[in-house]
């Protein structure tokens, strides 16, 4: 018998007597994903003018991890290392433009996903809020292992209308298109909470991914910009800085809401001590946001950027009674992290054929160990960068840079011409094309470093025929 058979036997195996176990013994897992939400889009994390008590306190009772990095510059990319616990590049992916290039998403066929594998020993699971990891019947939710789903699968809704980003309706029910009249982000934590009702007795996977804050920005008493009549994709570059904070706030305020509505609920069916409850963001902040908010803090960039402002995002990791509450982890983490975490806690075997990217980060959640030292590399169109140790490396249409983020958290100083710096940044460069090589396929792959192709998403369309003249005015309201 050869040794690949083996491993295959001894997998199975190990897969079987998992699925074994009493269900009331593994933990629930609450995934809650923020949309643009910037390193400082939380009072906790150093956000001015910021409300989010139910946040606070899950960081102050939890644990804040404060070198914490999105997968991706964008949402989707994000999305796909979450859910795989591999580098988005591996399966082809640094974008989904699925309106645009309509068989295009997340394959559950071809790559181990989360949801799945949490489902075949015993989880109920549930998806409320943001897709955006294809449209096509192949690629959504109940194919990926969600029972249940509430929410949209474009990039971005209406708040009120639940308008897409081609102005069609995009809202579903138990995996119907069916819209339900409500503010969004209210609606998500409503399902999100009847969810845990329903499923309290037994283990269950609940992920949240927000459509806040991500544009168009709307709070819950706000009109619908996009309806049958008229259309924009964003409307917050015509906005006042107070009338786009209002909005901001607002729209943070309600996910915060629904973060304590969630924690009230696993108190009520005393299933807090057993539910680890996870928070983090896509990625940065937008520029609007940077300008008017510094949401991102005073870091360089904002989302789109391989700059500190587009990757670093807030985390936080809460489980009262296995995690030491208050304690700050400085380690450096990376969204891909979070799939081999999850299912070594639940005790899931890995398949040893699609190894996760990510690290299993329980050791240092817990003080036990620290991680090791580790490379770490983003990819979004043509721009590339790479992390070692205190240096970043970013390869764009301007050229190499490089940075020490300890001396230089702002990344103002560029080394990539300083003389003592030459032998490190040559390694950097021949590592990160040696990680595009190994790594990347599809269109990653193909793209030239350095060399920008306009983006093909949203797709074009007459809108001066489809509004018919009309435009958007801002309110007369003064905030």
């Amino acid at each position: 018998m050869n040794q690949k058979l083996l491993t295959i036997i001894l997998f199975l195996t190990i897969s079987f007597l998992n699925a074994q176990h009493n269900k009331n013994s593994k933990p629930n897992i609450i995934l809650i994903m923020a949309d643009d939400l910037g390193y400082a889009g939380l009072s906790s994390f150093g956000g001015k003018g910021i409300n989010t008590p139910e946040l606070d306190k899950l960081a102050e009772t939890g644990v804040m991890c404060t070198n914490f990095y999105s997968n991706g510059t964008v949402c989707s990319p994000t999305r796909v290392a979450l859910l795989t616990g591999r580098y988005q590049q591996r399966v082809g992916l640094d974008h989904i433009y699925f309106h645009c290039l309509k068989d295009d998403g997340l394959d559950p066929e071809e790559n181990i996903i989360l949801a799945k594998e949490l489902k075949k020993i015993g989880y109920h699971t549930g998806i409320f809020g943001k897709w955006h990891l294809g449209a096509g019947k192949k690629y959504q939710p109940y194919n990926h292992g969600f029972d249940d789903f509430i929410g949209f699968l474009d990039g971005n809704i209406d708040y009120i209308s639940h308008h897409n980003t081609e102005s069609f309706p995009d809202w579903w029910v138990n995996h119907e298109l069916k819209n339900q009249p409500g503010y969004a982000t209210t609606l998500l934590n409503n399902a999100a909470v009847q969810f845990i009702e329903d499923n309290h007795k037994n283990p269950f996977f609940l992920y949240l991914p927000h459509a806040a804050v991500h544009l168009p920005m709307q709070g819950p008493n706000d009109l619908a910009i996009r309806t049958d009549d008229f259309y924009a994709y964003r409307v917050d570059n015509l906005m006042s800085p107070e009338e786009y904070m209002r909005r901001y706030s607002e729209m943070i305020a309600s996910i915060d809401l629904g973060v304590g509505q969630i924690m009230r609920t696993l108190r009520k069916f005393k299933i807090e001590e057993n539910t680890l409850v996870i928070f983090i963001s896509d990625n940065g902040g937008e520029k609007i946001g940077v300008k008017y908010g510094k949401v991102n803090g005073n870091a360089r960039g904002s989302k789109a950027t391989m700059y500190e402002g587009g990757i670093k995002v807030p985390a936080i990791f809460y489980w009262k009674g296995k995690l030491n509450p208050g304690f700050i982890n400085k380690d450096i983490m990376i969204t891909m992290d979070i799939f081999p975490t999850i299912l070594d806690l639940i005790g899931v075997p890995i398949n040893p054929f699609k190894k996760p990217d990510g690290v299993n980060l329980w050791k240092s959640l817990n003080q036990v160990k620290k991680l090791d030292d580790r490379d770490l590399f983003w990819m979004h169109a043509e721009r590339l960068a790479m992390r070692r140790g205190d240096l970043k490396m970013i390869r764009q249409n301007n050229g190499i840079e490089l940075y020490n983020l300890i001396k230089d958290p702002l990344e103002e100083n560029n080394l990539s011409k300083d003389i003592n710096f030459q032998i490190i940044l040559n390694q950097m460069l021949d590592s990160s094309d040696k990680w595009r090589e190994n790594t990347a396929i599809g269109l990653p792959l193909n793209r030239v470093i350095g060399e920008h192709i306009r983006p093909i998403w949203p797709c074009k369309r007459d809108l001066k025929k489809y509004n018919k003249g009309k435009t958007w005015q801002p309110p007369n309201k003064k905030y």
